[in-house]
C-alpha cells in the first residue's frame, strides 16, 4: 500500500508538473502572439505611411513638373527684385534727362543680361506720351 500511495504521489507531482509547465508555455505563446499582432499592426501602420508620403511626394512631383517651366522666369523676377533695392531711383519718381533737362516719370525697371554681363535700364515717360529705355547715367 504504501508503494502504491508513493506511486500515486509520484503521478500527481508528476502530473501537476506538466500542467504547470504547459501552463507556462501557452502563456509564453499567447504572449509571443500578442508581440506578434502587435508588430503586424505597426507594419500595416507604417505601410499605410509610406504610401500616403508615396502619394504626397508623387503628387507634389507632378505640381513641380507642372510649375517648373516657370522657374527661370521666378529666378529672373527674384534677381531683378532683389536689384531694385540698391538702385538710386524707384518706380514712380520723377526724374530730369540730362540731354535736355527735361522731366520724366519712371514707368519700369529693367534688368537684364547674361552669364557675364548685365544691364540696368529704366523705362521712362516722357511729357509727350512717349516710352523710352534708357540708362541711370544719363538720369539725375
Amino acid at each position: 500500500m504504501k508503494k502504491k500511495f508513493i506511486l500515486i504521489l509520484i503521478l500527481a507531482l508528476t502530473l501537476s508538473g506538466m500542467g504547470f509547465a504547459i501552463y507556462k508555455l501557452n502563456k509564453k505563446v499567447t504572449e509571443k502572439q500578442k508581440e506578434i499582432s502587435d508588430l503586424e499592426l505597426a507594419t500595416l501602420n507604417s505601410n499605410a505611411k509610406f504610401l500616403k508620403i508615396k502619394k504626397t511626394r508623387d503628387s507634389l512631383a507632378f505640381v513641380n513638373a507642372f510649375l517648373a517651366k516657370y522657374r527661370v522666369l521666378t529666378e529672373a523676377m527674384t534677381y531683378r527684385d532683389s536689384m531694385r533695392i540698391f538702385l538710386k531711383y524707384k518706380v514712380g519718381d520723377i526724374v530730369r534727362l540730362k540731354r535736355d533737362s527735361s522731366r520724366a516719370v519712371i514707368n519700369d525697371i529693367i534688368i537684364g543680361g547674361g552669364k557675364h554681363e548685365y544691364y540696368i535700364k529704366y523705362k521712362i515717360a516722357l511729357k509727350t506720351g512717349q516710352t523710352e529705355d534708357i540708362v541711370q547715367e544719363l538720369l539725375y
